[in-house]
């Protein structure tokens, strides 16, 4: 693999990659796409009936300073930062709804669910692209879903030659590098890999960062009807479990964003994840193909902690102290038969069956604060190292075991030049297992739900479409409550009505959307330590998103949404959906131009808007404040391979609450954040 590297970076690039070339679909892309893999990416169905879905193509993720998931979902209208889990997950909600407050909302990797149990934070170094696939129609396999889903595509070979390396400094000390090479091997055989290392300092007093990613990939092309995949990934993450701040007289703000209150002689925390996976098309002759793949997963959260518990006397902080030890193995396969027959018309059918196992260990050990032993700390005037705390007593001792099969089939049908409908089925049989070793008890749940999606679409002119989709989603809980007892499965029906627009570097879209849900998990408004479900969670708002693109010079995205998520939860303090605005929107803008060294440069500037948000769902009443939060960038081509790149981040200093778990875990903006770049690319 090193020599077949050094081969690809001394080979002369060619100006097209060898892939086969992409049909235009109805999926709005913000960027520039250079290839696209069907076994990776979402169904045809969603390509065509889900106008209010965005893709995130790799020149505008670079462009915009993508280094979490955050940040790229910050161009696409309706989704909001959650509780990150002390800083090791990508946790996001879409149109009001997420997965778990403290777990992460699920999203995928090349189709398949990449954070179950517990992942890490994906590195943007292994992302070719984001779709973000809203609504009922933003189906990935056949799974629906009436808020949406995030699907994430990796970098995979390409059979033209290619490679760049970065190294990248920045505030708080933080030192980058990236190495990406790819291409062919032999005339069937290419190869790509990925390395990524980060260390810094961080804005947060004693919170390192240590990333590292690896991520190799093989494709095998024999012929033209036939490609094979192979892909792996391993990250490691090191950093303290930070649970950021607590409110003053319900202030967020009160403290300063680098306020450290937990205790360094706890060290860091350590998250392990190792995917393998491995995809193929096989085309059957005809519009017939055959698609599908196998994804194998293993993680580890391991370490200590001193979490925030509980404010005395406006200024003595006890904590929690914890010992983590997760571990999660999962197992996930797919195969979906697709192909077109004209009836009436023509129909996209496609029929698949997918399945997954997942043995996930939660192992948790922890002391509560007591007035005898408060392991405490001043939040005014930190001293670490003195509170000792008692030893740990277990408290979470639990295993979950899933077995799930699924069979789905759907047509989307085009009736004619300018009517498409879509329907399709989802049937699930599961067996989910949660032994609770402490108490010595053991639950079991088993079912067969069968939910269903409808859609429509109907040209009106060349430029102008409406559409409208409904659909039904099963989810299962992980865990269990403050009271032992098993999460039952989340369940829920929406629809979506909206209008979109596509004129020659124009693309508009606006989308109403209603969606109900039960047995969404949130903080349990009674005892902070457990999750609990809403009995019901509505969610219902109205999203803009534009994108322009006018002659080369000028590209822009921008987008607004309106998102009132309420439940009718009694036993909650207030109705309000955890950190989920009202309103919220960005303006993204790049400018590319040629001074007179025949090569463009380019500036680019972002501003993001971001309502007040509830903070707690306890009787705290806390709430987050509205913020601003300003980004500008610029890259200067040095010579035809080497770019110089400089950018900040949140330019005005604005103070922020990024998100919050309850009144005391409150996790902080960055500062403004400067980072310069030197990157090559051969």
């Amino acid at each position: 693999m090193l020599g077949a590297v050094g081969m690809m970076a001394g080979s002369p690039a060619v100006a097209h990659d060898a892939e086969e070339p992409e049909k235009r679909d109805d999926i709005v892309v913000l960027g520039t796409r250079t290839s696209r893999d069907a076994t990776l990416s979402s169904d045809r169905a969603t390509e065509r009936m889900s106008q209010s879905s965005r893709s995130i193509e790799q020149d505008i993720l670079r462009a915009a300073g993508t280094y979490r998931l955050s940040d790229a979902l910050e161009l696409v209208s309706g989704s909001s930062q959650q509780n990150n889990r002390g800083g090791f997950a990508d946790n996001f909600a879409i149109r009001g709804f997420l997965s778990t407050a403290d777990g992460g909302g699920e999203y995928y990797t090349d189709g398949f669910i990449a954070n179950r149990g517990s992942a890490p934070a994906r590195d943007p170094a292994t992302i070719e692209r984001i779709e973000i696939l809203k609504g009922p129609a933003g189906a990935v396999f056949g799974d629906i879903d009436p808020a949406g889903r995030v699907n994430m595509v990796s970098k995979t070979p390409r059979f033209a030659p290619q490679a760049s390396a970065s190294v990248q400094f920045g505030s708080f000390d933080t030192r980058r590098i990236e190495l990406d090479a790819t291409g062919p091997l032999t005339e069937t055989l290419a190869a790509r890999i990925v390395v990524a290392t980060e260390d810094s300092d961080g804005y947060r007093d004693f919170v390192t960062l240590k990333r590292r990613v690896v991520s190799p990939s093989l494709t095998f092309r024999p012929n033209d009807g036939v490609q094979l995949t192979y892909l792996a990934q391993h990250i490691a993450y090191d950093s303290p479990f930070d649970r950021g701040v607590a409110a003053i007289d319900g202030d967020p703000l009160a403290l300063p964003a680098s306020r450290y209150l937990g205790e360094p002689s706890n060290g860091s925390t350590r998250a392990r994840d190792t995917r393998r996976q491995l995809t193929g098309e096989a085309k059957l002759g005809g519009s017939w193909s055959l698609v599908g793949g196998l994804a194998y997963r293993t993680g580890s959260l391991r370490g200590f902690s001193a979490d925030q518990s509980r404010l005395v006397d406006g200024h003595t902080l006890w904590r929690q102290r914890r010992e983590r030890g997760y571990e999660v193995e999962d197992l996930s396969a797919r195969l979906e038969l697709r192909g077109d027959v004209k009836a009436l018309g023509l129909h996209h059918p496609s029929i698949g069956i997918k399945g997954y196992t997942l043995d996930y260990l939660e192992l948790l050990n922890r002391r509560n604060p007591s007035a005898a032993n408060a392991y405490a700390i001043g939040i005014f005037n930190p001293v670490y190292g003195v509170a000792q705390p008692l030893p740990l007593l277990p408290s979470i001792d639990q295993r979950e075991t899933r077995r799930v099969l699924s069979l789905y089939a759907q047509d989307a049908w085009e009736v004619s030049d300018r009517l498409s409908l879509v329907g399709g089925i989802r049937f699930d049989t599961y067996r989910q297992q949660l032994a609770r070793n402490l108490v010595k008890a053991t639950t079991v749940s088993k079912g067969r739900p069968v939910n269903f999606r409808l859609g429509a679409r109907y040209t009106v002119t060349d430029a102008i479409s409406v559409h409208a989709n409904w659909g039904e989603s099963f989810q299962l809980n992980s865990g269990s409550g403050a009271g032992g007892v098993a999460f039952a499965p989340e369940q829920g029906h929406g629809y979506e009505v909206g209008a979109a627009g596509h004129w020659r570097g124009v693309d508009v879209g606006i989308t109403w959307f209603d969606i109900r849900k039960s047995n969404v998990l949130t903080t349990d408004p009674t005892d902070s330590n457990f999750l609990a479900p809403v009995g019901s969670l509505t969610s219902r708002g109205i999203e803009f998103d534009a994108s322009l693109r006018l002659a080369r010079r000028w590209q822009a995205v921008v987008n607004y949404a309106w998102t009132r998520a309420r439940n009718d939860d009694r036993s909650f303090a207030t109705p309000l959906a955890l950190n989920v605005p009202d309103h919220s929107g960005t303006a993204f803008i790049v400018y590319r131009f040629d001074p007179g060294s025949g090569r463009d440069w380019s500036i680019s500037g972002g501003v993001a808007y971001v309502g007040k948000r509830s903070g707690a769902t306890d009787a705290s009443g806390l709430v987050l404040p509205d913020y601003v939060k300003v980004k500008a960038s610029a890259e200067i081509p040095l010579t035809t391979a080497l770019t110089l790149r400089a950018e900040v981040d949140n330019l005005f200093d604005e103070r922020y609450a990024q998100s919050s778990y309850n009144s005391f875990w409150i996790y902080p903006g960055a500062p403004r954040t400067v980072r310069a770049s030197l990157r090559a690319q051969f």
